[in-house]
């Protein structure tokens, strides 16, 4: 499949669209890809890195700046400048109970490659020049989706290894951080103990605050995305880390780890009765020095 087919594959089911830079309408993908720009990404999963490049240059600038070849760059033919469309082989999840390990890495390469592309600081990503319109110069330079250790071999990613400190508030940046500071606000006080009326009333909170935070950013993401992650964020939140949840949240993991301890301990058990097997001769006291058990862990196992 092409990037072309991919692009319009993994499209919103009901995108984001428009035919100029302005009010945006909602419709469905069939419809959005006959607009000029579309949503290029779900609101739970990245599946294109997009970069904004305001250069007369900006089809080929990424060439001589030594940065990964796009799968798709869109040119406006009179100015020349474009969007550079990165597509991602595995999507990367940005629902409030995704690993936020996978999230960050996504986004430290976002901002380093915004830096090394010279992209526009201020784009929010969250739509695009639509690459299936006439409108524009399409070129499709790299056939294959790139992961993101790909990715990460033309960036300096060494600045945002410590995890303490927010990523600067650009590109994907702005939404790992955004996401990263409500989610530890909605956590703490859905913990409260005066509690909350309901779970509407939390979730308006939490959007709220989400409203609020944005607005520290020196270019701040586009409302609806803010309402979005606050929205999802709230919604786990409450039915996940209140009281009731995170009793079912404690307990689930207490059964995980005894499911876990348990398969160990029988993993454990058949090496040393296979080892006994085959050295017959062989006290416990020797074979717990051979594995650096203890005694009595040995005994234990060799009786199971």
């Amino acid at each position: 499949m092409n990037q072309l087919d991919l692009f319009y594959d993994n499209l919103p089911k009901k995108p984001f669209c428009a035919d100029y830079l302005g009010p945006l309408l909602i419709r469905s993908a069939s419809s959005a890809i006959k607009r000029r720009y579309i949503q290029p990404n779900k609101h739970t999963d990245l599946k294109w890195l997009v970069y904004d490049i305001d250069r007369p240059t900006a089809y080929f600038d990424w060439y001589d700046l030594k940065a990964p070849t796009p799968n798709i760059v869109v040119m406006n033919r009179d100015n020349g400048h474009a969007h550079l469309l990165y597509g991602l082989e595995v999507p990367v999840y940005k629902q409030p109970s995704a690993k936020q390990k996978p999230l960050r890495y996504a986004a430290s390469i976002d901002v380093a490659l915004a830096k090394k592309l010279d992209a526009d600081p201020g784009y929010a990503g969250l739509i695009c020049k639509n690459p299936h319109h006439k409108s524009w110069e399409v070129g499709i330079f790299e056939s294959v989706s790139y992961d993101l250790n790909w990715l990460a071999d033309y960036v300096d990613l060494d600045p945002f290894y410590d995890r303490r400190k927010h990523l600067p508030p650009v590109g994907l940046g702005r939404n790992c951080t955004l996401f990263d500071v409500t989610r530890h606000w909605a956590y703490r006080q859905i913990r409260k103990p005066q509690g909350w009326l309901s779970e509407s009333f939390f979730v308006e909170a939490v959007i709220e605050y989400a409203y609020s935070y944005n607005l520290t950013f020196p270019c701040p993401l586009p409302s609806r995305e803010v309402k979005a992650t606050g929205k999802s964020i709230g919604k786990w939140t409450f039915r996940n880390m209140s009281p009731e949840g995170f009793r079912s949240w404690g307990e689930n993991r207490r059964r995980a780890s005894i499911r876990v301890r348990s398969a160990s301990a029988q993993e454990k058990a058949q090496t040393i009765r296979e080892y006994k097997k085959t050295h017959p001769e062989a006290t416990i006291r020797a074979i717990a020095d051979v594995f650096g058990f203890s005694v009595g862990a040995v005994s234990q196992y060799l009786r199971c």
